[in-house]
């Protein structure tokens, strides 16, 4: 039994850093500047994907050694010049404050959950991880809920090329927000954006 936690909890160590975390309760932003660079934030508690597991399989909290390993990851979490806060919470729960800028054409991955970047044609792109039917059906048994939203701010110069956004700027755009409110993991932001230079 002690053998299958540790490799749980190396597995974790592994795989935390390449992105296993499920946003739960948390705000999220993306402001674009005329001149295509962005500032994005992220704040929130988030779900540890093989904690998560771990617990369902075993019903009970993470072992004291998978705790620590995961106490452990967040400090490294914090480390990174994006990342406000990385604190975790127990229960294989995080709660981050994330928030960067980038300038036009860089990528921004914000925890392997919602991604920017730019394809060869120009185009800004936003879109949050896309799972399949395995996948979805992994998450629902653990029992996780979401419940998050999205907001992405334009400037005047922005040509919206496509979008799902569940509301979008009143008055010609001139007021309010691209935003998500998210629920589910069937709820995926897109968006592809072109700034005109």
């Amino acid at each position: 039994m002690k053998k299958l936690i540790s490799a749980i909890t190396a597995l974790a160590a592994t795989v935390l850093l390449s992105g296993c975390f499920l946003p739960e309760n948390f705000q999220a932003s993306i402001k674009i500047n005329e001149d295509a660079s962005y500032s994005f934030s992220y704040q929130g508690k988030t779900a540890f994907v093989p904690a998560a597991m771990e617990m369902k399989r075993t019903g009970q909290s993470p072992s004291a050694k998978t705790n620590q390993d995961l106490q452990a990851q967040a400090e490294r979490l914090s480390q990174r010049p994006d990342v406000k806060k990385a604190k975790y919470l127990g229960d294989g729960r995080f709660d981050f404050d994330i928030q960067g800028q980038r300038k036009a054409g860089q990528q921004a991955d914000v925890l392997d959950v919602l991604k920017v970047y730019t394809d060869k044609d120009g185009v800004i792109n936003i879109s949050s991880i896309g799972l399949n039917g395995k996948d979805k059906d992994e998450l629902a048994k653990l029992g996780l809920k979401i419940e998050g939203k999205l907001d992405v701010s334009l400037p005047k110069n922005a040509e919206v090329i496509s979008t799902n956004a569940t509301s979008k700027p009143s008055l010609f755009g001139l007021f309010g927000t691209y935003s998500w409110k998210i629920g589910s993991v069937e709820d995926r932001p897109v968006m592809r954006v072109r700034v005109r230079q």
